[in-house]
């Protein structure tokens, strides 16, 4: 488990707390790069959810045309 705040600067890992001043260069670098991914796998489950409603919005709207268009015949 993983959690940052920035009000009194820690990190949770695994229930237990770390100041962040008192890590090193390195494992504030792990850290934003856990933050920032975290946010991308985020914003692509959101791009996800639209691509998958667009795309259940054109079959449906496939199948009403060609399912007019049989009717028409």
């Amino acid at each position: 488990h993983l959690q940052g705040n920035k009000m009194t600067e820690t990190v949770t890992i695994n229930d237990k707390e770390f100041k962040f001043e008192d890590l090193d260069e390195s494992q504030k670098y792990y850290y934003s790069q856990i933050k920032l991914t975290q946010q991308e796998a985020d914003n692509l489950k959101v791009k996800l959810d639209q691509m998958t409603g667009s795309n259940l919005f054109f079959k449906d709207q496939l199948a009403k045309s060609l399912i007019k268009e049989e009717e028409e015949k």
